[in-house]
């Protein structure tokens, strides 16, 4: 099904990002957001429409993904090393690619692309990856746990513990 949009045709209507207003009692959109979806909403009588939340992440969720998955999966790789920056930061782009990527083509050939994880590490992004991790490294259960790690990142690394996660959980003898 295609939408007409003024003489040009679209595969999908667009998004209309706004938020609900502060007494809970409508919705606020940008000035062009707003004549936008006027002009859209006249153009496209009785179409029906999805509302879906924006659900943010957290920091601390963020910080675990940076600190604890990634590193996480360097320890596991051969040939890298979960103290290497670089190393870490190689597999946070493979895992985007792997986990939250798209497959595009260009010059008819087809590649797989890394998508921004900003806003999927709570909507199964984070989920895929741990899985992933389980199924094929098998790790204790106690390595995903955000209250370990949040003990390491407030009360381990700040008075001269552990300068990394991974080595915290090695100390504790949960990773061998």
């Amino acid at each position: 099904m295609k939408v007409k949009l003024t003489n040009k045709q679209r595969e999908t209507p667009p998004e209309f990002k706004g938020r609900f207003n502060s007494q809970g009692t409508g919705l606020d959109f940008g000035a062009y957001t707003r004549m936008y979806l006027k002009d859209f909403m006249k153009k496209n009588p009785d179409m029906p429409f999805e509302l879906v939340p924006i659900i943010s992440e957290s920091v601390s969720q963020r910080g675990f993904f940076e600190g604890a998955i990634c590193p996480l999966v360097a320890f596991y790789q051969e040939g890298m090393s979960h103290r290497n920056s670089k190393d870490v930061k190689k597999v946070r782009e493979w895992l985007k690619i792997e986990f939250n990527g798209e497959m595009i083509q260009l010059g008819g050939k087809t590649h797989k692309v890394a998508l921004s994880t900003k806003n999927k590490l709570n909507t199964g992004f984070l989920e895929r990856v741990e899985d992933w991790i389980i199924s094929n490294y098998a790790p204790p259960d106690e390595i995903f746990d955000t209250k370990k790690y949040k003990h390491w990142k407030d009360a381990v690394y700040p008075y001269g513990g552990a300068d990394n996660y991974i080595d915290y959980l090695k100390s504790l003898n949960i990773l061998k």
